[in-house]
């Protein structure tokens, strides 16, 4: 799934390092509270593994990937009519569409997976079938999702697990907020701090607060302008809590 924020590209790195602590500890439960499109969770090894987002459009279409492989209610093509109805209906709260099929259009054919946000996904030539390649992709993608509990829900609900590995993946301070979820990102540094002392909490960011260990960095390029200039470099970090022994 094309998504904005995703991991895809970097999910490389990012899944042997959370693998490792998974492994090295012990830990018998993964969680990832703001999952997006679960290009990480996907890969990873674990008994017990939950992917939830405050984006019940998101995690309709998840639920619905993982009980129809063949994504039965995909249309073949989709036009910019049928995208501009569909996001006009959206908009209005219509009900004429289901959740699950919202998202399934808004993520499959807007520009850049940006959610109706971006507009129609066309290349320049017009030759692409964006839409098309996506849906591929996603039936693709659709049988990796099998074994993980998908739920709709807040990442504080989480308050009180224990023996976890968490990852998080929020949206960057100071950057575009594509979630439908306002962070207080003061409140969501201590919650993070509370969740670590029962859990091992590993944070996707360009930046935090003194008191989180960077554990691995990367430069990558910026694909589509949100908080900065396309082409302009970003360094993506991990962060774990530094816990004084």
């Amino acid at each position: 799934m094309v998504y904005q924020g995703s991991k895809s590209r970097l999910a490389k790195f990012l899944v042997p390092i959370i693998q490792k602590y998974i492994d090295e500890n012990n830990i018998t439960t993964y969680i990832e509270p703001m999952c997006g499109s679960c290009s990480i969770i996907k890969q990873i090894r674990c008994d017990n593994r939950i992917a939830s987002d405050i984006n019940d459009e998101l995690i309709s279409l998840l639920q619905y990937i993982k009980s129809d492989n063949d994504l039965s209610i995909a249309p073949a093509n989709c036009s910019f009519e049928h995208y501009a109805d569909v996001r006009e209906n959206r908009k209005k709260g219509t009900n004429k569409y289901s959740k699950e099929y919202i998202a399934l259009i808004g993520y499959c054919a807007s520009y850049g997976g940006r959610y109706f946000d971006g507009g129609y996904g066309r290349d320049k030539t017009g030759k692409r079938n964006i839409y098309a390649e996506r849906l591929k992709n996603l039936k693709e993608d659709s049988t990796q999702l099998k074994d993980i509990d998908i739920k709709c829900c807040d990442f504080k609900d989480f308050t009180g697990y224990k023996n976890c590995l968490f990852y998080f993946d929020p949206p960057y301070k100071g950057t575009k907020q594509y979630s439908k979820q306002f962070i207080d990102y003061n409140s969501f540094y201590d919650f993070l701090r509370k969740l670590s002392e029962n859990n091992i909490v590993i944070i996707s960011e360009y930046s935090m607060p003194d008191d989180f260990k960077c554990i691995w960095q990367k430069e990558r390029k910026v694909l589509q302008k949100s908080d900065r200039t396309v082409g302009d470099k970003a360094i993506e970090k991990l962060f774990i809590l530094e816990k004084n022994d």
